[in-house]
């Protein structure tokens, strides 16, 4: 006698990878996060690059993109530096303010 074969589940949800904010460390979908990323010294918010990501969250209330309180807790931990796994200095700190609106 032939076993039954399992009944495969079928679902509508689609699955959107979760990442950590390296300010506020909340784990969250993608799509509420902004990826900043260093590629030899070239500093990108949230466009496709190469590189070391550091993922920080998003700000939808305002125009800029990404939330103030996370961005500077994570320039006052360091965390930039760690999830790059670089040094980081002022100018370095200066352009993800610049490029994120925070200025």
């Amino acid at each position: 006698q032939p076993t039954p074969r399992r009944a495969v589940r079928q679902t509508t949800e689609h699955h959107e990878p979760v990442r950590s904010c390296i300010g506020c460390r909340t784990q969250r979908p993608q799509s509420a996060l902004v990826r900043i990323t260093n590629a030899a010294g070239d500093i990108k918010v949230n466009g496709p690059s190469r590189g070391r990501g550091a993922w920080i969250c998003a700000d939808k209330t305002t125009e800029r993109q990404v939330a103030g309180e996370c961005l500077e807790t994570a320039i006052t931990k360091r965390s930039f530096a760690r999830a790059w796994r670089t040094d980081i200095g002022d100018d370095d700190i200066t352009n993800i303010r610049r490029h994120t609106g925070h200025l």
